[in-house]
């Protein structure tokens, strides 16, 4: 009998949205699997970055470097893939899900790339995918099911990284002729 009653309290958008998020997340895990696998590399990336290169001999574009592996890549991606998976009206798909996090990953390699080698062609590029798919991870969350305060901060979460975009374009081309 308590089976049924935790099957149909776990059933419905009503009965979903009491369950903890982690649990919810683990449910849907083939969604969140490509954002989380590509979150958690790139703060490992952005460790293994810092003790290796950052750390002995410091320069501005390394310390960067291992700021946007670690922020942006990787728990910005985790953000992105947790809040797409929880928030949207119809988690994505694994393979849209694959898609998603493939273009937000090559999109952080070419600004990466872009900024390192001082090709702000590459940077450009990178930005723009970036925009693109922040804007497309917001569209993702247009009809969600959800309401309430964690809805708000995932949607400031990425009006703040799609601000961050113009910001980081005029910082990187501040000073060129």
């Amino acid at each position: 009998m308590s089976d049924v009653v935790d099957t149909a309290r776990g059933a419905g958008p009503d009965g979903e949205s009491h369950r903890p998020a982690l649990l919810r997340l683990w449910d849907r895990r083939a969604a969140f699997k490509p954002f989380a696998v590509a979150g958690v590399g790139a703060i490992v990336a952005g460790g293994v970055l810092a003790s290796a290169i950052a750390a002995p001999a410091p320069t501005r574009h390394g310390v960067w470097a291992v700021a946007y592996l670690v922020l942006v890549l990787g728990v910005g991606q985790l953000v992105i893939g947790a809040g797409l998976t929880l928030l949207a009206a119809e988690p994505p798909t694994p393979r849209r899900a694959a898609i998603a996090a493939a273009a937000y990953n090559v999109s952080g390699v070419a600004i990466v790339l872009g900024v390192v080698t001082d090709h702000v062609v590459v940077f450009d590029v990178g930005s723009a995918l970036l925009f693109v798919m922040l804007a497309a991870a917001l569209y993702g969350v247009r009809r969600s099911t959800q309401r309430g305060w964690t809805l708000w901060a995932y949607r400031l979460f990425i009006a703040a990284l799609i601000v961050s975009i113009p910001i980081g374009a005029l910082i990187t081309t501040a000073g060129r002729g």
